[in-house]
């Protein structure tokens, strides 16, 4: 016989089946005890709460013996674990254990409480308020410091087991200046996740927002242990940055987007930027090595806040990416061997120009020139699949 509402929600068993469907991060909230020993609990419920001021939230069941021993602790440290950190939620979840840290690494956080080695993130807490909500306590906590601590992918809980998120395919949240790329960026993400499943790697959709080369989507799952693109990401529009997106214009604008870069009142840097867009041009797309100055770039871009300081330490590295070396390497031969950031194409619009362009990432750690080319080829045939699709 089919439950009534009134039913369906007093069924224990279907309650819980039901919010199953909903997935949940999982973190690990530590602290310290009187006696110095390491405390923590599991928990599915963690949540940012407000910006201003910087307030997250737990909830904690009434009857858990593992709260009931953090409880009169005024701090706590949001550990967010990785997906391969399950034996650490299990070792943690284990209740009434007398040492649940036993062979789990972990160092102080600022306040003091408990960083695990090998979580994601961590995000450091003093108590603010504790509410009483039916069966469970809400904790809400301000943030004192926090970390992403190191790439991976964070382990999640959905219905009724322990897994990873495999994402997919992402898209920059609309906003009033970007609404018009992501309604582009939508009619390349098909033939984008094709190729990812492909090739086993992951692509990222550039385009240009004002005077910026912003990440507006990404496609495809990293390989394992790596971090996923992450979108919405914004760079200065200035050389060497966004190469593909003034290859194919006017001299005017070229020579402008190179004078906006480290060096750019040398008329012989500018100079040496046009010749080597010549020859992105003459190739049809650019590889980026990875480097010590390009893994420092993307550490800024991940974990600087847009403004002049972030602006500044740019500029600062980039001297160190090499001027049109950082996107032009006129060395690249079949035979040879390379440790690849990201492989890039252009795709063009109806007028010739370039929309936007596809950045390939997740390059074995050193690659052939010729799987180089041809995966090259294969983003490039991507490219012109799209650029088919666009309006006129």
């Amino acid at each position: 016989m089919e439950l009534t509402g009134r039913q369906r929600v007093r069924d224990e068993h279907f309650f819980r089946q039901v919010l199953g469907r909903y997935p949940t991060g999982v973190v690990a909230v530590t602290s310290v005890g009187d006696d110095g020993d390491p405390l923590g609990m599991i928990v599915g419920s963690f949540s940012s709460v407000s910006l201003e001021p910087r307030l997250v939230s737990f909830m904690a069941a009434r009857t858990s013996s593992s709260y009931a021993r953090q409880r009169t602790r005024d701090r706590f440290c949001v550990n967010v674990l990785g997906d391969r950190q399950e034996d650490v939620c299990r070792a943690l979840a284990v209740k009434n254990s007398a040492d649940k840290f036993a062979g789990i690494g972990w160092r102080p956080s600022p306040l003091g409480s408990p960083v695990i080695d090998g979580v994601v993130a961590w995000i450091d807490c003093v108590v603010v308020d504790e509410i009483e909500a039916g069966d469970h306590y809400i904790v809400l906590g301000r943030v004192v410091d926090l970390e992403a601590a190191g790439p991976g992918l964070p382990l999640i809980f959905h219905n009724g087991g322990y897994g990873s998120f495999i994402p997919r395919s992402r898209v920059i949240p609309a906003r009033p200046d970007v609404m018009a790329h992501v309604v582009v960026a939508d009619l390349a993400r098909p033939a984008v996740e094709s190729l990812t499943r492909e090739l086993g790697m992951e692509c990222a959709i550039m385009m240009t927002i004002g005077d910026q080369v912003v990440r507006v989507a990404a496609v495809g799952a990293p390989p394992v242990g790596a971090a996923p693109i992450q979108v919405g990401q914004r760079m200065p529009f200035w050389a060497p940055l966004g190469a593909l997106m003034v290859a194919w214009r006017d001299r005017e604008t070229q020579e402008a987007w190179a004078a906006r870069g480290a060096g750019g009142g040398d008329p012989a840097t500018v100079r040496a930027h046009l010749r080597a867009l010549d020859r992105v041009r003459a190739r049809g797309w650019v590889i980026s090595l990875a480097t010590d100055a390009y893994r420092a770039l993307d550490e800024v871009l991940v974990h600087h806040p847009a403004g002049p300081h972030r602006d500044a330490r740019i500029r600062e590295l980039e001297t160190a990416l090499g001027g049109p070396g950082a996107y032009d390497q006129e060395s690249l031969a079949a035979e040879g061997s390379y440790r690849v950031r990201n492989v890039s194409a252009p795709v063009f619009g109806p007028d010739g120009q370039v929309v936007m362009y596809l950045s390939l990432f997740g390059f074995p750690e050193v690659s052939a020139g010729e799987d180089i080319m041809l995966a090259a080829g294969r983003l490039r045939a991507c490219a012109r699949t799209i650029a088919g699709l666009l309006p006129g």
